[in-house]
């Protein structure tokens, strides 16, 4: 008898937000409520996720994932620790959850910007980025990759990101929202399509306290295997992020407008002189 078929697996739908940074100042209910509110559910089953990029004197996941931030317990309560590096939250009221995986954002000796995605492990600023990426897979554990940012992929700079894409076979791009609509993308997005590399997409929010309305605003969506397991999540986006894709991932949400993305700009560095308390 010819043994049948083994089932389909499961696939989940994911709508992930790539690139987010969370600040003291924002009102932390109010800002996981817009990325709720931002990000599609088009079934029970979708998965909203939000990337961290925390800086080097940040510290939320960790304060989160030890259960020290203190969330409205009738609104929101953590349902899965994901031991790899993710919290998954639930908007109590509307039965909406909402995966916090980890992530951090160094910045390079030339200025730019790399992210350590699904890692928390610290990694110095200050190295030139040859070195930060290799510290962020040899010695955090982090999938690396570099995010769009004002000016900071333009001539030299943009030279030196599309000789890291080149030889460095697992580095990642990340879009974001600050990115005018409009604009020519980088050539470096080309490279990452021929490649067959994900692009991902993220919103970006910058310090001021307005900006705690903007996660989940861009992103990119795509479907893998539900894991065994559906307290866990890093493992499966990792084995799909460091796969080959033979076309790019679709985004949900928007670029800003290039007036809004200089307003934005022009508030956080308000924002950055305003005196700490």
């Amino acid at each position: 008898m010819t043994p049948a078929p083994s089932p389909a697996p499961r696939l989940l739908r994911i709508f992930m937000d790539a690139h987010v940074h969370v600040y003291p100042a924002y009102d932390l209910p109010a800002f996981l409520l817009a990325a709720l509110d931002h990000m599609p559910r088009l079934a029970p089953t979708d998965q909203r996720i939000l990337c961290l990029a925390e800086r080097s004197n940040h510290a939320f996941f960790q304060s989160l994932a030890q259960d020290e931030i203190a969330l409205p317990p009738e609104t929101w309560r953590i349902v899965a620790w994901d031991p790899d590096g993710a919290v998954k939250i639930r908007h109590r009221p509307t039965h909406r959850d909402l995966w916090i995986v980890a992530g951090r954002q160094i910045a390079t000796r030339e200025k730019l910007e790399v992210c350590s995605l699904f890692s928390d492990a610290p990694v110095p600023d200050g190295m030139n980025a040859r070195e930060t990426i290799r510290a962020v897979r040899d010695e955090a554990g982090g999938l690396p990759a570099l995010d769009w940012a004002f000016g900071k992929w333009l001539f030299a700079r943009g030279k030196l990101v599309k000789t890291l894409f080149g030889t460095t076979p697992d580095l990642l791009l990340i879009d974001t929202a600050m990115r005018p609509r409009g604009t020519p993308p980088p050539t470096v997005y080309a490279d990452a399509l021929r490649a067959g590399r994900p692009i991902l997409a993220g919103s970006d929010p910058l310090a001021a306290p307005v900006e705690q309305t903007q996660p989940g605003r861009y992103g990119v969506t795509f479907q893998l295997p539900a894991p065994e397991d559906p307290s866990t999540i890093v493992a499966p986006l990792r084995a799909f992020l460091s796969a080959p894709h033979p076309a790019p991932l679709p985004t949900f949400g928007t670029r800003d407008t290039l007036l809004r993305a200089l307003l934005r700009r022009r508030r956080a560095a308000a924002a950055d002189r305003s005196p700490r308390p």
